[in-house]
C-alpha cells in the first residue's frame, strides 16, 4: 500500500560499541532497516566489530525473525555473490496513532516501512481519554484482524498528542482544550489492550521527526512550526534526535508572549500567547472582525484559496508575529532548515513568504546564511511518518531488541507500565 519512511541514521555514540549484545544488535538492526539490503562486510565496516561477532548477532536477529536474508545480491563482480540482509516485513507491525483535536489518524506499518492498513476516527478529544483510547484500541484490533494479524504481531505503538507530554510517564500535562487528559496514563491504557511498548510524544515533535527522516540526514538541525488550532514547534538536532528538554517542554513556542497583545486570553489561561493571536481560529476571528460578520477557519481557508484580499491581509499580520518568534529561535539555535506546516500554509504562499522575510531581516546574518524556510514535504502525513519512525526505533532500540529476542521463559513489562 505504499511506503512512508526513509532510513534510520546511526548516532555517533552507537559506533563506540561496548560488549553489550543488545546495543550491538540494535545498531546492526537499525543499519539494516535503513537500507533495502545490506551485506555482512558493510556491517563490519560500520560497526567496527569483528566478523565473528557480527555473525553471532546476525544469527540472533535471524532466529527471532527481525531480519531475513535478501534475495538480491550487492555483488556486481564475478564469483560467489555476497550474502545480504534486510529488515523483516513479516515479524510484525507497529501501530501509529496521530491524535488531533477533532480527528485521530491511525496506521499499521511493517518494520520495512510499508503501510499495511489505515483508518481515521472522527471523534473530538473532548469526549475524554478513556472513551477515545478505547475507540482507538478497538479500531486497531479490527485493522489487525482485517490484515490477518494476531495480537502478538503488535511490536510497538506510537501515540502523538496535541499538547505538552511527559515522555517518561506517557501522559499529557495540562493540555489546553483536552479536558480530562491531564495526567491520564495513555501508556498504561494502551498497554492494557496491546502487550507491546507504548511511546507517547507531542504531535508536532513527531511531525518534525518525520520531516527530518525524509531528508535522509541532510539539512539538520530542523525546526518544525505547525500553524493550526495551536502553534506548535518541534526541533530535531544535528544528530537526528528530537530535543525534548528536561521535562519534554522544549519548543513550546505557542505560549511565547507577544508584545502589545496582553489583553488576549489564551486557552492555557495566560495572556498574550502567540497561539491566542495567530492560530487558525484566531486568524479566522480577525477576518470576521474585518468583514463585520463571523468567519470560521473553513471560511478563512476558502477565502485564501480564492485570493481574498482581507484574508490575505490578516494572514500576513499573523505571519509577522510568528516570524518575530521564529527569528529569535534562529538566533538561539541556528537551524539549517525551518519547515512550516498546517492548513493555512497549504493554501497560500503568503504565510511562508512573510515569515521568511521577517526571519531574514531580524535574525543574525551568520544564522541565516545557509538557512532554508520551506513548506512541509509530507503535509498531513508528517505526524504519521514521525510516529512510525518513533515506534520502529523503539522496536530496534537496545531495550526493544532485548524484548524481541527474550527467551521464552523470561519476562519483561512493556514500556510505560
Amino acid at each position: 500500500m505504499g511506503t512512508l519512511w526513509t532510513e534510520v541514521e546511526l548516532l555517533e555514540d552507537d559506533r563506540n560499541l561496548t560488549q553489550d549484545g543488545h546495543k550491538a544488535r540494535s545498531v546492526i538492526a537499525r543499519f539494516i532497516a535503513g537500507r533495502s539490503r545490506t551485506s555482512r562486510s558493510d556491517i563490519v565496516k560500520v560497526t567496527g566489530l569483528a566478523r565473528s561477532t557480527v555473525d553471532q548477532h546476525l544469527r540472533v536477529l535471524l532466529d527471532h525473525g527481525l531480519i531475513e536474508e535478501s534475495d538480491a545480491s550487492l555483488s556486481e563482480v564475478r564469483g560467489r555473490p555476497a550474502q545480504t540482509f534486510r529488515i523483516s516485513a513479516d515479524r510484525g507491525v507497529v501501530l501509529v496513532a496521530a491524535v488531533s483535536l477533532s480527528k485521530t489518524r491511525l496506521a499499521l506499518t511493517s518494520l520495512d516501512k510499508q503501510i499495511v492498513r489505515r483508518a481515521d476516527i472522527d471523534v473530538d478529544v473532548s469526549i475524554g481519554p478513556a472513551r477515545l483510547l478505547d475507540e482507538v484500541s478497538e479500531t486497531f484490533a479490527a485493522m489487525m484482524a482485517d490484515a490477518g494479524l494476531s495480537p502478538d504481531k503488535a511490536l510497538a505503538m506510537s501515540v502523538g498528542l496535541p499538547g505538552p507530554v511527559d515522555l517518561r510517564q506517557g501522559y499529557a500535562v495540562r493540555p489546553p482544550r483536552m479536558p480530562g487528559w491531564d495526567g491520564y496514563s495513555v501508556c498504561k491504557h494502551m498497554a492494557d489492550a496491546f502487550n507491546c511498548d507504548i511511546v507517547v510524544d507531542n504531535d508536532v515533535n513527531l511531525m518534525a521527526l518525520g520531516e527530518a527522516r525524509a531528508l535522509r540526514g541532510g539539512s539538520l538541525p530542523l525546526l518544525m512550526v505547525d500553524i493550526d488550532s495551536g502553534i506548535g514547534g518541534g526541533l530535531v538536532s544535528e544528530d537526528g534526535l528530537l530535543l525534548h528538554g528536561a521535562d519534554g517542554a522544549a519548543t513550546t513556542i505557542g505560549h511565547t508572549r507577544v508584545p502589545d497583545m496582553q489583553g488576549v486570553i489564551c486557552h492555557c489561561g495566560g495572556k498574550g500567547c502567540l497561539e491566542a493571536v495567530t492560530s487558525i481560529d484566531a486568524i479566522a476571528a480577525r477576518l470576521g472582525t474585518v468583514r463585520g460578520e463571523p468567519a470560521s477557519p473553513a471560511d478563512l481557508l476558502q477565502a485564501l484559496t480564492l485570493g481574498d484580499g482581507a484574508a490575505t491581509s490578516v494572514v500576513r499580520d499573523a505571519a509577522l508575529l510568528i516570524g518575530d518568534v521564529v527569528a529569535n529561535l534562529v538566533n538561539f539555535y541556528n537551524p539549517a532548515r525551518i519547515v512550516l506546516g498546517g492548513p493555512v500554509t497549504e493554501c497560500t504562499e503568503d504565510m511562508l513568504a512573510q515569515i521568511r522575510s521577517v526571519v531574514y531581516q531580524q535574525a543574525q546574518p551568520l544564522a541565516t546564511r545557509n538557512l532554508s524556510i520551506v513548506h512541509s514535504s509530507l503535509g498531513n502525513e508528517a505526524g504519521l511518518v514521525g510516529g512510525m519512525v518513533n515506534a520502529i526505533e523503539q522496536v530496534l532500540s537496545p531495550r526493544g531488541i532485548q524484548y524481541q529476542t527474550r527467551s521464552a521463559d523470561s519476562k519483561m513489562l512493556p514500556l510505560g507500565l
